[in-house]
């Protein structure tokens, strides 16, 4: 695995711990540089930089374009060099988690959110007489003068004070490994099941894939599709004479690209956002009709039930709930719809789950060759469990409520994972915090103020839950999967490990070096202004302001369950049911509410072509659709390149 000389692979000479170091260095290599733009971009640039954001992975597929495109060419003009297949799934599996960390994954939230606790404290807010004692020292730096240089820059040539920072650093990505092995245990443990025998689709998956073949076979790589290059430009050329317009201020070019429109509901207070982005389009022509059908309908009802809610003035009396998809009830409702997906997924694999058991127990390996023994997976899980459920119980959540919330976060995060798998949604996020739900289902004061405390520390993991590594180890796993690429698992483990400790070892290293220098309050006002006086905003209003349970939440929770087994019945017992569960439980998320319309736009031209053209004129259109993904990769990956580096 790695760039080798030979006619074919079959002919293969060099040691096989050669070419995995050749593969590897240019996956770490490539991590690396994932990280660095990924912090850069957030803290230079005020903005999404779209490279790193969410789980259309565009500075991954960006980076995987750019390997192919040099390997194919390379493989050209020097046969004898030619890069294996297996090693572009290797890379693309690395990048699959490096891509995770210096964003919503852990960096965005992880320095911010913490010294965001210190340098927002002021008289009027109570937050030092409230907090302070609460939130361990070992955890975070409370040194006021220090953290504000973090904020609003040092004086010039003055020292990164590294010595404060080094065991807080050391003790989040301690945590952040842990729960790495909990997701690289559960998505190894079921992967059989989803690819296999439920045959999800896995659409994020399908341009990579589609890379990894064409190494195998450039005569027949589907770059030579006459149809992908139409799409391909079409949808890079956006992206990138809007960065042209920023850079030059060219009139002729302003406002170029797909316009959007709203349709509002005034009586209702509901808005209806029509937008198209090509990426989602893309991506949803590569998904059943069916769940096209569920995510884009589900979404105008769930809209129209919201709004009917606030016009009837049935609410929940609570104050602003961060990451609430729609109302604190509606959102309740989607949360409900999201544990009967992962509980219902876990019930269907039922039958495997007890093979796998099996093979736990006696030490057989896995089904899949290129992955964890059932055995290494699940002492890799319970290690990384109980760990994750004894630090939430040092930061002073009592401990049978830190494995319970431990639990309840890891099913939130399966099922989304789950819904990804099945529908490709690129934009994908959980409807919901976890704290918030615990907090209205069981009431503040159950917590009390330390309990309170840790789940404000959370938040930098278990807040903004729309990129993070259960999802991207899914199609990790999916692209190493087939057996012609002969991944040993070993080899697939170093390359996940050794991707993840170069992205926390990066994102680290330069969210605090970048932040002395430049100070955090010139980058994204989302990450390092708006969310540390929400998310402790937040905590410190539920301690002045207590709520018991919400009767209410828990109605609506249950309305979304089983909204949501309503519907699996409906799928599982009647022939054609267009109707399926994935919808209820994102239906209300901002993500949804600006990607809908291009679901809906993709379903429409699905399910014409099908109508009358069969599924021959579907998979001659098809490549149309991978171009306009590659395209929109491209273009934006670039585009977040020349912007980060070109302005500074």
């Amino acid at each position: 695995m790695g760039f080798f000389p030979c006619g074919t692979t079959q002919t293969l000479k060099y040691e096989p711990t050669v070419q995995t170091l050749t593969a590897l260095v240019v996956a770490l290599g490539l991590s690396l540089f994932l990280n660095f733009v990924g912090v850069r971009s957030y803290i230079l640039l005020g903005e999404y930089s779209g490279f790193a954001d969410h789980f259309n992975t565009v500075g991954v597929i960006f980076l995987l374009f750019l390997v192919t495109a040099f390997a194919l060419l390379l493989g050209t003009i020097v046969p004898r060099l030619r890069l294996a297949p297996s090693s572009l799934a290797l890379i693309y599996a690395a990048l699959m988690v490096a891509t995770v960390i210096p964003t919503m994954g852990f960096g965005g939230y992880f320095i911010p959110l913490l010294a965001g606790a210190i340098y927002y404290a002021t008289p009027e807010n109570y937050w030092q007489g409230m907090l302070w004692d609460l939130l361990p020292d070992w955890l975070l730096v409370k040194d006021r003068d220090l953290v504000r240089r973090l904020f609003e820059g040092a004086a010039a040539g003055e020292r990164v004070p590294w010595e404060v920072w080094i065991l807080p650093s050391m003790i989040w990505a301690a945590f952040v490994v842990a729960f790495f092995c909990v997701s690289l245990s559960l998505i190894s443990l079921v992967h059989h099941q989803w690819s296999r025998e439920e045959r999800l689709v896995y659409p994020l998956a399908t341009t990579p894939s589609l890379m990894v073949e064409s190494l195998r076979d450039p005569a027949s790589s589907f770059l030579k599709e006459k149809l992908l290059w139409p799409g391909f430009f079409i949808a890079w050329s956006l992206p990138t004479l809007r960065m042209l317009e920023r850079i030059y201020d060219l009139e002729t070019i302003r406002g170029v690209g797909i316009p959007s429109f709203q349709i509002p509901l005034r009586d209702l207070g509901v808005t209806f956002n029509l937008n198209t982005d090509l990426l989602v389009v893309g991506l949803s022509y590569l998904i059943n009709l069916n769940v096209l059908f569920s995510v884009w309908f589900l979404q105008i009802v769930a809209s129209l039930e919201e709004g009917l809610l606030g016009w009837a003035g049935v609410m929940a009396p609570l104050p602003a709930q961060p990451h609430a998809g729609g109302s604190v009830l509606m959102a309740h409702q989607q949360v409900g719809a999201l544990l009967f997906i992962a509980l219902s997924s876990l019930w269907i694999s039922r039958g495997y789950l007890k093979q796998q058991w099996r093979r736990v127990v006696s030490g057989e390996p896995s089904p899949d060759s290129h992955l964890l023994s059932p055995r290494s997976s699940a002492i890799m899980g319970i290690g990384g469990l109980t760990f994750m459920t004894v630090f939430l119980y040092a930061t002073g959540l009592p401990a049978l409520w830190s494995l319970a919330f431990v639990c309840v976060a890891l099913l939130m995060f399966f099922g989304t994972a789950r819904v990804l798998a099945q529908t490709g949604v690129s934009r994908l996020r959980a409807p919901y915090a976890v704290a918030p739900v615990f907090t209205n289902l069981f009431g503040t004061a159950t917590f009390g103020h330390s309990g309170l405390a840790a789940m404000g520390l959370s938040y930098v993991w278990a807040g903004d839950i729309q990129l993070f590594h259960m999802g991207t180890l899914a199609h990790a796993l999916k692209v190493c999967e087939p057996e012609s690429l002969r991944i040993r698992p070993r080899t697939l483990i170093l390359f996940l490990f050794a991707a993840l400790f170069v992205g926390l070892a990066t994102t680290i290293y330069y969210y605090v070096s970048m932040g002395y220098h430049h100070g955090l309050l010139h980058g994204y006002v989302w990450y390092y202004i708006m969310s540390p006086q929400l998310h402790w905003g937040w905590v410190v209003n539920a301690m002045n302001n207590p709520n018991p349970p919400q009767w209410a939440c828990h109605l609506f929770l249950v309305i979304g369950a089983g909204t949501a087994g309503l519907l699996s019945w409906a799928t599982h017992n009647f022939v054609g049911w267009p109707l399926q569960p994935v919808g209820l439980a994102f239906a209300l998320t901002n993500t949804v509410r600006i990607d809908w319309f291009g679901i809906f736009l993709a379903w429409l031209v699905k399910g014409a072509l099908l109508r009358y053209g069969g599924i021959v004129l579907y998979r001659k259109v098809r490549p149309f659709f991978i171009g306009l993904i590659l395209g929109s990769c491209v273009g934006v990956g670039g585009a977040s390149l020349f912007n980060s580096f070109y302005r500074f």
